[in-house]
């Protein structure tokens, strides 16, 4: 192997030239218009370099939050993100993919359901594989352990301590039934029956956004009693909720504030913009740190917990 292979590829050998030598290797290849070819580099060393994420269709923001960064930091080492969406609950694609070679790492951002149904079918890791969020189980998987219950007590504590005292949910999924299994509904119905509040399900739809905004602007208008405040299960569900409420004139927050789940980027964007229960950017960067370290061979598999924090901004601040 040449001098300019070993610099160019990156290579631990090309510590062993200087740093003088090695700069004047790619600034010769950056003036002859040097490629790398990835394909080639890949069979060479067996391995993609591709890091597969699965999640549910249709992307959650969290998850698409979680994409961006992720790729950025991968696109860091080399390494490409293919999202690889899964409908309908069926998760077979995904040991498909991996037994076929497909990708040499996986990150599952599923709902808590999701996930332990992916547990379920495959007991043990087949390759580095991080796991974003649910509970933690199975044999050499890294697994981002997410205090979500702890993020929605300290949300409806913090809207009780502000004078909201009737706050209702709004949900992320098509029917009742399903919304009733949702983890986050378990969470708030929980925290209002230890405060000896009753919870309200003020709607659920699909997360399409206009699925929301048209079963939030049904359920503004039917409901005999408008709540202080609704948390939502979902920024996508949050920001549907808010613009049927502006379409009535029903002002956010004075009329009813309005909480999210996912930290969002488009929950900057919404006027007033959107308060949201989440990770934060630099939080997501240090979950890629830790899980570089598990693709390059050089840390074992681990749980990594973060907090699910709350974001206080205009749609609960009046």
């Amino acid at each position: 192997m040449s001098t300019a292979s070993y610099v160019l590829s990156d290579s631990h050998h090309s510590e062993r030239f200087t740093p003088e030598t090695q700069e004047r290797v790619r600034k010769a290849a950056r003036d002859l218009g040097y490629v790398r070819n990835r394909a080639a580099r890949s069979l060479r060393l067996g391995k993609s370099r591709t890091v597969a994420l699965f999640h549910d269709a249709p992307l959650d923001r969290f998850v698409e939050r979680f994409q961006l960064r992720a790729s950025r930091r991968l696109s860091e080492h080399d390494h490409q993100l293919v999202s690889v969406a899964i409908a309908d609950g069926d998760i077979s694609p995904i040991n498909k993919l991996i037994r076929a070679g497909a990708c040499d790492t996986a990150i599952v951002a599923f709902s808590r359901p999701g996930i332990a149904q992916v547990l379920k079918t495959q007991p043990e890791a087949l390759i580095p594989t991080l796991l974003v969020g649910g509970e933690p189980g199975g044999k050499g998987y890294d697994h981002v352990v997410i205090n979500e219950r702890e993020g929605v007590s300290c949300t409806l504590t913090t809207l009780a301590e502000t004078g909201r005292s009737s706050v209702a949910f709004a949900g992320q999924l098509p029917t009742r039934e399903e919304c009733e299994l949702d983890p986050r509904w378990e969470m708030y119905r929980d925290f209002q029956a230890s405060h000896a509040r009753t919870p309200q399900l003020l709607f659920t739809s699909s997360p399409f956004i206009g699925d929301v905004f048209r079963a939030a602007l049904e359920a503004l208008q039917t409901t005999s009693s408008l709540p202080d405040a609704v948390y939502c299960a979902s920024d996508r569900t949050a920001i549907g909720l808010m613009l049927a409420a502006q379409s009535l004139h029903i002002d956010v927050p004075n009329d009813i504030a309005v909480v999210g789940t996912g930290n969002s980027a488009e929950s900057l964007d919404m006027d007033p913009s959107l308060s949201s229960l989440g990770l934060d950017t630099s939080e997501i960067d240090d979950i890629m740190r830790h899980f570089w370290h598990r693709i390059d061979g050089t840390a074992d598999a681990s749980q990594i917990p973060v907090p699910w924090k709350l974001f206080s901004r205009g749609s609960t601040s009046n």
